[in-house]
């Protein structure tokens, strides 16, 4: 028998004492057309008090796309605060340690970094991240 994680985010609570816990996003891209299409996704999912973080990580030898983290404040900051953050490395070991250090309740990233249409490949980084993540991974098309 495996083990099921499960996370309550909305309670109804009609006298006021209990406290809903807020939702932690990370949105990892390294393309602001990944940004674009996990905006879109997250934008009708945000309650007041949820948390995004944008990560971008900057891999030797592959392009950054500086645009994504902006279109990412840009399209989420109207809804909740975005907090942008860069790291440099692995991009599979760089996410999957950040879910870790900051408690993330739900992932979102794109099929891979560049190159193809839809989902007709995932890349590595995702392929690690959907094996790794404990939580919710949820795989934007491009």
């Amino acid at each position: 028998m495996s083990a099921v994680r499960v996370t309550v985010t909305h309670v109804y609570c009609p006298s006021r004492r209990c406290i809903a816990r807020m939702t932690r996003y990370l949105v990892a891209t390294a393309t602001s057309a990944t940004t674009e299409a996990a905006s879109d996704y997250l934008v009708p999912k945000l309650d007041d008090g949820d948390e995004v973080y944008v990560l971008t990580v900057e891999e030797p030898g592959l392009a950054v796309d500086d645009d994504a983290l902006s279109t990412a404040r840009v399209k989420l900051a109207e809804v909740t605060t975005v907090r942008t953050v860069r790291r440099e490395g692995d991009a599979a070991s760089e996410i999957v340690a950040f879910v870790r250090e900051n408690d993330v309740d739900q992932v979102i990233l794109g099929p891979r970094r560049e190159g193809g249409e839809g989902f007709s490949t995932i890349g590595t980084t995702t392929r690690t991240v959907l094996d790794k993540v404990e939580g919710p991974v949820f795989v934007v098309p491009k």
